[in-house]
């Protein structure tokens, strides 16, 4: 859940980034509180892990963020 007091609610925006799967699908979705765009890209991106991440604020999209591949294939987790 999101806890903000009444001054952070006040300057912060909310977000929503999805976390997509292989086919483009939204997996999860996520509630992210962000002062603005540049923070909210800056969280978004530090969620990225195994799936690409879209943040979105209402109909505005911001990005899409990949995983990093590394050697250049992509490999399950083991």
């Amino acid at each position: 859940m999101l806890a903000l007091d009444a001054e952070t609610a006040h300057r912060s925006r909310a977000y929503r980034t999805f976390r997509l799967d292989r086919a483009g699908r939204v997996r999860a979705a996520e509630i992210l509180s962000a002062e603005d765009d540049t923070q909210a890209r800056r969280r978004a991106r530090a969620m990225v892990q195994r799936d690409p991440i879209e943040l979105w604020e209402r109909t505005r999209f911001l990005g899409r963020f990949e995983p990093v591949v590394q050697g250049g294939v992509d490999r399950p987790a083991p």
